[in-house]
């Protein structure tokens, strides 16, 4: 009986031991997270939720957007928040600064941010949606563009396009802060500004509303120079990365199964899953932006050395950008599945 007896105690030790050590992955655990805007852009993040994928991996997580790119970011690095999920120019551009962030995923490699125009301005510039891309920049000259905040992606983008058409950014085109969301379809209806750009549904529903066209689609791909891009990424501080791996990897795993989840399901199915984050959104628009969403998504969450060389090459065309960033600084694909 002896050996039986030996066995027995082994084996319990084991089922013990097997059960207590994923201590921390069973614990729940709050997390804080930003995002800059309330668009389908963020879609990894609200189908992680409406789906369960952070509560299967223990994760209550507190999402707060900051109504614009600029503020989540500067919350990650005052240490805030834990999270932030967001465009990776401000990782780059943060860097340059000596603050160093790490992109530890990719929600959405391509470029979501689309430009309306006032159809008086419009109008009055001679163009429309047909117009070629070349024309329609080279038109904004006298105009005022409208940006979510001087340090979201929107203001950067903004900076690109002005200059890519030979002018000079608040000499020969102005651009002014107009917030997101209501703000930014109340600034460009009442010709507070004659162009503005952000994240779908806002530019759709301005155009919805019969006050606007659409000027740039880059959600559907219209600007040929920006194949690939830092779109939207979970983005952490090293000191996350290095002394909480597993808290990484767990809410890694969850926007990566939210994604892959989207990508096996039909806009309708998306749209539905999307419905309580975006209450406001009218029914259409919500299920427009849904299937505009869809290409952008990363099937594999990984952060590529072409999206960050593209990023880059928009900021310094945009002249923000003092010197190239290397992709290993600022990058880890380490929380992936393999």
């Amino acid at each position: 009986m002896k050996p039986f007896g030996a066995l027995f105690i082994i084996a319990a030790i084991f089922y013990l031991g097997w059960f207590s050590y994923p201590a921390e992955a069973q614990t729940q655990r709050k997390v804080r997270m930003t995002t800059p805007v309330v668009a389908h852009s963020m879609t990894p993040v609200y189908l992680a939720q409406a789906k369960g994928f952070f509560a299967d991996e223990k994760l209550d997580v507190e999402v707060t957007s900051t109504g614009g790119g600029g503020p989540d970011i500067r919350a990650l690095i005052a240490g805030d928040v834990d999270f932030s999920f967001t465009t990776g120019d401000n990782v780059i551009l943060a860097y340059q600064e000596g603050k160093r962030l790490l992109m530890v995923m990719s929600g959405l490699h391509r470029l979501f941010i689309n430009w309306a125009i006032h159809k008086d301005a419009a109008k009055a510039k001679a163009i429309s949606e047909s117009t070629p891309l070349a024309e329609k920049i080279k038109a904004l000259k006298g105009l005022t563009v409208g940006v979510t905040n001087p340090g979201a992606l929107t203001a950067h983008l903004a900076a690109f396009v002005i200059r890519k058409a030979g002018y000079v950014p608040q000499q020969d085109v102005n651009i002014i802060p107009i917030g997101a969301g209501p703000t930014w379809l109340a600034a460009l209806e009442n010709r507070k500004v004659d162009v503005a750009l952000t994240a779908p549904p806002v530019p759709e529903t301005a155009i919805s509303r019969g006050f606007a066209m659409m000027l740039i689609n880059n959600a559907k791909g219209e600007d040929p120079s920006i194949p690939e891009f830092l779109m939207e990424n979970l983005i952490a501080r090293p000191e996350t990365v290095e002394k909480e791996p597993d808290l990484v990897r767990r809410v890694v795993r969850a926007l990566t199964k939210a994604n892959k989840w989207a990508l096996q399901s039909n806009p309708e199915e998306v749209a539905a899953a999307l419905k309580s984050f975006m209450d406001k959104t009218p029914p259409d628009l919500l299920l427009g932006g849904a299937a505009a969403v869809l290409p952008a998504l990363s099937p594999d969450g990984r952060v590529s050395e072409r999206a960050v060389q593209v990023t880059q090459d928009v900021l310094e065309q945009a002249g923000i950008l003092k010197k190239r960033v290397p992709y290993t600084e600022i990058v880890t694909n380490n929380f992936l599945a393999k």
